[in-house]
């Protein structure tokens, strides 16, 4: 069993011919030959099931050896840790335009951080906290549809960017004139 899964692990001799391979059928598909073009997808197929064994070896490997995954470049889970702890920013550029049928659409400037953007209306007074409601949550920041407000009386619109359970702060509201 164990011959059988070394087996298995790419050489470098393997790889070497591999690439060269590759790089031939890639030049071939450049040139518009149907063949080289699917040959140059079935090597990058296997270029990436063999990257993906040797760098999950490394992982694996790491629980014995720790300097393998820094000799693959694989130590980045610090990076990570800075990046989702960081405090979501205040939306800039916050604006309302009308797509073709003359339907609201939201947009702001992308929040670093933020996985999805959550946008509230208020029909009231908009110093009440409890006037305000939401009205759409979203994965994308530009032209995010609007839907479900009174649109015979003045609307009020704010957003903010969320990640998780943790949401950042709100955007300056902006009017909707009826």
């Amino acid at each position: 069993m164990f011959n059988r899964m070394l087996s298995l692990i790419p050489t470098p001799e393997f790889y070497s011919e591999l690439h060269e391979r590759y790089a031939t059928n890639f030049a071939g598909s450049l040139k518009g030959d149907p063949e080289k073009t699917k040959a140059c997808e079935e090597d990058r197929q296997l270029i990436d099931q063999n990257l993906g064994l040797l760098l999950g070896l490394a992982k694996v490997i790491t629980a014995k050896d720790p300097s393998i995954q820094e000799a693959f470049g694989l130590n980045h889970s610090a990076d990570r840790t800075v990046a989702s702890a960081a405090v979501l920013e205040r939306p800039k550029d916050f604006r309302v335009s009308f797509d073709k049928k003359g339907h609201p659409e939201v947009s702001i400037a992308k929040i670093l951080g933020a996985k999805g953007y959550e946008v509230w209306a208020c029909d009231a007074d908009p110093g009440l906290e409890g006037n305000w409601r939401l009205l759409v949550w979203s994965t994308k920041c530009q032209r995010i549809p609007i839907s479900g407000l009174n649109r015979t009386q003045l609307n009020w619109l704010r957003i903010r960017g969320k990640r998780g359970d943790m949401a950042g702060p709100w955007s300056n509201p902006i009017s909707l004139q009826p």
